[in-house]
């Protein structure tokens, strides 16, 4: 039989060749390689110039370490010098010895006649501070020398303050920039408060003592350390990084290299980069071209003979096989093809006609929206079913009869029965859905349709619906919304419907009890090692909460970390309750191993007993609450029963709670003031502000009634503001010389914009930072030391005075009084109670107060009640005193009169 093919008109289209296209799959193939190489060089380039950028900087920050050292070097010799006093030179070999050995250093007492050469104000700043002082660069009367000046306070036998300064050419100071010169790439120069060159490792004979041209470029930048770009005092364009001197405030090294050699140093590599990135681009596009000519050879070959066969004119001759597994895999099927065209013409009328009367056929399925179409008779027995095949694997015959119903589950025969009954029996249509096992194996839901049809009703018609994804679907949500996705235990809704069906049992005798749980220490696993390490550990938990109980107890995740366990019914329910908790506590409190972790936590446990007293499943989770609160109030990784009163005390709780916010909008708060002493001099140096609530039934409520519950509550930050900006207001009415001293709460600490708030408060009351000392327990230093020292810094050197608070209550650890400058210590009431009895209360006053006095830190001494006590504290050197002996907490209006009276009553005490 021969084949013909006649060609269609069709119109002319813009086609392009499969060589276009896979040059254009190449090229989009490179496109994302060259994109990536562009954002890899630029990525290279920027590296290359931050490690240049961050080598100039770090040599910066070791020469200015190795300048900081010497001038602490320098300070040290001249602490042990002032042992040994200038005027004692004649009867002190070793000074005189030091004197001929360093003939450029002179040192000058601040009672000598030499001290008038000094700048002015270095000796009464070195006095007034009790800190060593450092110049900017100056030159004495006479002399063309820049030097630099060194001035050391020190207390002289007589008791009084003296200073002892040394100066010395700046050169011979900072000698840590002179043996840097030695690298001829960099220029070194060191740079005093005022802009002047202090040392220079080129040419420092000529420029020491001039001006830097670009001081107020480097101002501008600010900060401890940074970068610019300049001229040198010769005229090169140099790049430069100085980072600021901690031994010297306000001086600075600058370290500058050529901008050829800088930006060398980092273009250099990146030519390779390039070089290579192009010599590679160019061999992967004559490759890529090479393989596409291979590639299309045979398919022109195969596209010749397509032509010949629709022109009928096949060849005798195959073409040859090609190498390449799809083209040979075209070549075969195309050589199939024409034998399959010879055979398919012969068959193609018969399938026409089969083809059309399949499609009237599947038509009407299709339209009724269904898969199966079947029909009955009176009885129940089907005569035809058109797609039993499709939905089952099943022949269309397997469901005649009474066939189809042994693929039904048993459980739903029941209601098929019911079903098909009422409909034969009045004639009502028929609907109902059930389960069919199909050839696989497998369960699926349908549903059917139906309703009699002729005119006696005789037999009757309808459809098989597939809703099997419908049914899941709605199994699936009906799940999720009763049980906890990450744990799969039942959730509250669950709980709170068999609460419903427990209390219905107790009130027919059956007892049983809620044991509600919280975690311990679980926020600190989110926030250490991640909320999937998290959610793994709130699995294991449930796993092992499952494991301690029974069968017929209900186990429900709440949130969070919170879970609760219903008991079934117990004869003795409350011994049930403790045994189970007791379990609880205990498995939760072994370790967990999560990869590679070992994480310990606890459990803290609620009961609440279910009996005939037991009214609503609301207020039975609400006792199981207060219960889980008095456990966690004493101790944690323990359980508690609910008893009544603790419901009295949590709505007395939330009684004071509305109480505080409505006296906070009320402003019912007031400050009272008590007054800080010094001891040697016995004169009022200024008070402390203590909040009191002046409330309308219970009167005046010290801190300790509400504090607590103000901090809870979120309170505590808007009540210690208002204390902050009431007690500056207040404080400007005093004497100049007298400070307020405020409290700092934990919340205020964590404020991130606490220094603002504090300069905020003084500017608005006209109060000058120097009279306010910011009075912070151990306690919340250390519980915010990260987010609060930056703020604290900055308040000081503002000229607020931070003052620890209850020194010994805490930690008590000293290496925060040298972490962090504190201007005073108050050491805790708690140690002067028992003055007198104890030896050791009074040691430790004594060793603290020795010590802050070698730390430069005021020690002020709380709780000083008796005149016993006062006339002890004297041998232990405390500098403040504060407490009953000098005056109670007093309102505003009675500081003036106590100021007043004051001389009178200590008057010729010292």
């Amino acid at each position: 039989m021969s084949i013909s093919a006649t060609p269609v008109p069709r119109q002319a289209e813009r086609l392009r060749s499969l060589h276009s296209r896979l040059h254009l799959l190449i090229l989009a193939a490179l496109l994302p390689l060259l994109v990536i190489g562009a954002i890899a060089v630029w990525t290279a380039a920027r590296d290359y110039r931050q490690n240049s950028e961050q080598r100039l900087q770090e040599t910066a920050t070791a020469l200015a370490r190795g300048v900081d050292q010497g001038v602490e070097d320098t300070i040290n010799q001249l602490q042990l010098l002032s042992v040994l006093a200038p005027e004692a030179m004649a009867s002190a070999p070793q000074l005189q010895r030091w004197v001929a050995n360093n003939p450029d250093i002179t040192l000058i007492a601040d009672d000598s006649e030499q001290a008038a050469a000094l700048p002015p104000g270095l000796l009464h700043a070195a006095r007034s501070s009790r800190k060593v002082q450092i110049s900017n660069l100056f030159s004495r009367p006479g002399s063309s020398i820049a030097e630099v000046a060194i001035a050391l306070p020190f207390v002289h036998a007589d008791g009084r303050t003296h200073v002892l300064a040394m100066v010395q050419p700046s050169n011979r100071l900072i000698n840590t920039v002179l043996r840097a010169g030695s690298d001829q790439s960099l220029l070194v120069a060191v740079v005093d408060g005022n802009g002047v060159i202090a040392a220079r490792s080129r040419a420092p004979e000529r420029y020491i003592g001039k001006p830097v041209p670009d001081w107020e470029t480097l101002q501008r930048i600010g900060g401890r350390h940074g970068m610019f770009n300049a001229s040198t005092k010769e005229g090169q364009q140099v790049i430069f990084a100085f980072t600021m001197l901690q031994a010297a405030p306000g001086w600075a090294l600058v370290v500058g290299e050529p901008q050829q050699s800088f930006q060398a140093r980092w273009q250099r590599p990146l030519i390779g980069i390039i070089l290579g990135g192009i010599l590679a681009a160019v061999i992967a596009l004559i490759s890529a071209n090479a393989i596409a000519g291979g590639i299309l050879r045979p398919i022109r070959a195969l596209a010749q003979r397509g032509r010949s066969i629709v022109a009928n004119d096949v060849p005798a001759a195959e073409m040859p096989a090609s190498s390449i597994r799809e083209v040979r895999s075209l070549q075969d099927s195309l050589n199939d093809t024409v034998d399959a065209l010879k055979k398919s013409a012969d068959e193609a009328q018969d399938l026409a006609r089969s083809l059309q009367a399949s499609e009237q056929r599947y038509r009407a399925v299709a339209e009724a929206g269904a898969l199966v179409l079947w029909e009955s008779d009176r009885n129940g027995k089907v005569c035809s079913a058109t797609g039993w095949r499709e939905l089952t694997g099943q022949p269309n015959e397997a469901a005649l009869g009474k066939g189809w119903l042994r693929r039904v589950s048993e459980d739903d025969l029941p209601q098929i029965e019911i079903a098909l009954e009422q409909s034969f029996t009045h004639g009502a249509p028929m609907d109902v859905e059930f389960r069919v096992l199909d050839v696989y194996g497998k369960w699926r839901w349908l549903r059917a349709r139906g309703a009699p049809i002729g005119k006696d009703h005789s037999r009757w018609a309808g459809v098989l619906e597939d809703v099997d994804a419908r049914r899941q679907a709605q199994a699936r949500i009906t799940y999720l919304a009763q049980h906890d996705p990450l744990t799969t235990l039942p959730n509250r809704s669950v709980l709170f419907d068999k609460l419903g069906l427990a209390l219905a049992a107790a009130q027919r005798g059956h007892a049983s009890a809620l044991l509600l749980l919280d975690l311990d220490r679980f926020k600190e696993v989110n926030d250490t090692l991640g909320h999937p390490i998290g959610d793994r550990l709130l699995q294991e938990v449930a796993h092992r909460i499952q494991g301690s109980v029974r069968d017929n107890d209900l186990v429900s995740r709440l949130g969070g970390d919170e879970f609760a366990v219903l008991m079934a019914s117990e004869a003795r329910a409350p011994e049930a309750a403790s045994s189970l908790a007791t379990r609880l506590v205990d498995v939760l409190g072994r370790p967990f191993e999560l990869d590679g972790h070992q994480l310990l936590i606890s459990t803290s446990i609620g009961i609440v007993l279910i009996d005939a007293q037991a009214d609503a499943a609301d207020k039975l989770m609400r006792n199981a609450d207060l219960a889980l609160y008095r456990a966690k109030e004493e101790g944690r990784a323990c359980y508690r029963f609910f008893e009544t009163e603790m419901d009295t005390r949590m709505q007395q709780r939330r009684q004071l709670e509305v109480e505080l916010r409505a006296g906070l909008q009320q402003q019912q708060f007031e400050l009272h003031y008590q007054p800080l002493v010094d001891l040697l001099q016995r004169r009022v140096t200024g008070f402390e502000a203590l909040l009191r609530w002046r409330h309308p039934q219970r009167g005046l409520l010290d801190p300790a009634q509400f504090l607590a519950l103000a901090e809870d509550i979120g309170l505590m930050v808007p009540l210690g503001n208002w204390v902050l900006r009431q007690a500056c207001r207040d404080a400007v009415g005093w004497p100049e010389e007298m400070k307020v001293a405020v409290n700092l709460s934990v919340s205020q600490l964590a404020q991130p914009d606490l220094a603002g708030i504090v300069e905020q408060s003084l500017a608005a009351a006209g109060l000058p930072a120097t009279r306010l000392e910011l009075e912070i327990t151990e306690n919340a230093l250390i519980a915010n030391i990260q987010a609060a020292s930056a703020h604290l810094l900055r308040l000081k050197m503002a000229g607020v005075s931070v003052v620890m608070d209850d020194f010994g209550t805490g930690y008590s650890s000293l290496g925060y009084l040298r972490a962090f400058p504190f201007d005073k210590v108050k050491i805790d009431k708690s140690f002067i109670r028992d003055l007198g009895e104890q030896s050791q209360g009074s040691a430790i006053i004594g060793a603290v107060s020795h010590l802050c006095a070698k730390l430069g830190i005021t020690a002020t001494i709380e709780g000083v009640e008796t005149r016993a006590q006062l006339d002890q504290l004297k041998q232990e050197h405390c500098a403040e005193g504060q407490g009953y002996v000098f005056g109670r907490p007093m309102p505003l209006s009675a500081v003036p009169g106590f100021l007043q009276d004051w001389p009178a009553r200590w008057s010729g005490e010292q």
